[in-house]
């Protein structure tokens, strides 16, 4: 349930960044933006449960060729490390905006760091925020192009995955 959670939470917030980028209003623009820096905490804090959990649990092994396990590592560490740095980048440009850090009920995110006069910091934090967005875009659009051709080699596969399927039989 965690990975659709987080599918589901990250598709809304890629659809609030841009909407808050490129809004008319800026009030309305200054709205999503708030609305997205606090479900991009939520976002940081779940990734964390999920990369603790995927190192305690044990990873089901599959029968599958060595160049497609390579890629599945590849593709799943790009996503483990795209999720990660998202937040953090948008923390970085949030202090630097000097903007409200305020989560519910009075909470603040700490700052973890004062901003310096020169701005290069918040440029190149802007940059992989804005950069890895898209480019996690593009690396879930692979993750689920390759999900639907499994499924289509194994038609429970997603059915399983998503928890309502039987575990495949283990060959003989």
């Amino acid at each position: 349930m965690l990975h659709w959670g987080l599918a589901f939470l990250l598709v809304v917030q890629l659809v609030l960044g841009f909407a808050a980028e490129h809004w008319t209003t800026r009030t309305i623009s200054e709205a999503l933006l708030a609305v997205h820096f606090r479900l991009g905490v939520l976002i940081l804090g779940l990734m964390l449960v999920r990369l603790a959990l995927r190192l305690v649990l044990p990873v089901p092994k599959e029968h599958m060729s060595r160049w497609r396990r390579n890629a599945k590592g590849s593709v799943h560490g790009l996503l483990y490390l795209l999720v990660l740095t998202l937040p953090i980048s948008g923390h970085v440009i949030w202090v630097w905006m000097g903007a409200d850090r305020t989560l519910v009920a009075g909470i603040q995110v700490p700052a973890l760091f004062v901003p310096p006069d020169d701005e290069t910091g918040r440029a190149v934090a802007w940059y992989v925020h804005v950069y890895g967005a898209w480019t996690l875009l593009g690396v879930v659009c692979l993750h689920a192009a390759a999900a639907g051709l499994r499924s289509m080699r194994e038609p429970a596969f997603i059915a399983r995955r998503i928890g309502f399927g039987r575990a495949r039989p283990k060959p003989d």
